[in-house]
């Protein structure tokens, strides 16, 4: 019995993490696994699995979608492409196939299949390794989750998520004048007087204003100035004390003079 033959997708490292894509025949089934390496060996989780006549509906158009947004680095000399059988993919470039797969096995999907498939074009890559993590978590089942509010989100037209122009014109209408509105209020305005025909007829020009007489304020009164009255250098100062006088020495008399002999 011979091997499956491998077919990559662009650039894979083989001893890496990788993602490995089933393409069956018709009336079988296509599966995306992620293929994640461990101490005890490669471990295998199935992604999303989806009719292939579903995927030959979409089959052209993602892979050329997955091939102009692949990095240099991630291209072969050789465009890439998804043959019948097992094709193994690069980890970036399943994440985003992932992505469409988990959409599409949401009930109700393959009645909206341009939808989806238009809706998931207009994302870019970041955007799609991102959805990717969240519904491809542990725990997220089909129907539930993260995985519905994808479908809900990628399955809503162009037209639901931009608004209509016609509510843009009238949120604008209450901002902006019409050319006829503005027209009336131009013809509203009165008109300005001719100053040129005023200044060709002397006769017409109006008579020189009268300046008008400018009330002075009156000056300020001056308090008269209090004379400086000098203090004369003899007269006491009121706070010093009158001296005492001392008494003059009185000349002896002629009776004390002659005790003064007879006692020498």
């Amino acid at each position: 019995m011979s091997a499956q033959p491998i077919h990559d997708f662009g650039r894979v490292d083989e001893k890496g993490d990788a993602f490995e894509f089933t393409i069956g025949a018709l009336g079988g089934g296509c599966r995306l696994v992620a293929v994640l390496q461990t101490e005890r060996g490669p471990r295998r989780t199935e992604v999303a699995a989806i009719p292939t006549e579903l995927w030959t509906a979409v089959s052209s158009a993602v892979v050329r979608e997955l091939s102009t947004e692949m990095d240099e680095t991630e291209r072969e000399k050789k465009p890439p492409s998804l043959q019948p059988g097992l094709n193994r993919i690069s980890p970036l470039v399943g994440r985003e196939l992932g992505v469409l797969l988990i959409v599409l096995m949401e009930a109700g999907a393959a009645d909206r299949v341009n939808v989806l498939l238009h809706a998931w074009r207009e994302l870019a890559r970041e955007e799609r390794w991102w959805l990717y993590s969240k519904a491809a978590a542990p725990g997220q089942k089909v129907g539930v989750g993260w995985r519905k509010a994808l479908f809900h989100a990628l399955s809503e037209t162009s037209d639901t998520r931009v608004a209509p122009p016609t509510e843009a014109k009238k949120k604008l209408s209450g901002n902006i004048e019409s050319p006829s509105s503005r027209k009336q209020a131009t013809k509203a305005l009165p008109r300005k007087p001719n100053r040129a025909a005023h200044r060709s007829t002397p006769s017409q020009q109006p008579p020189p204003r009268k300046k008008q007489a400018t009330l002075q304020k009156p000056a300020a009164k001056t308090k008269p100035s209090k004379p400086n009255r000098a203090i004369p250098a003899t007269a006491p100062s009121l706070k010093q004390k009158p001296q005492k006088q001392q008494p003059k020495p009185v000349p002896p008399s002629a009776k004390q003079n002659k005790l003064r002999k007879t006692t020498r």
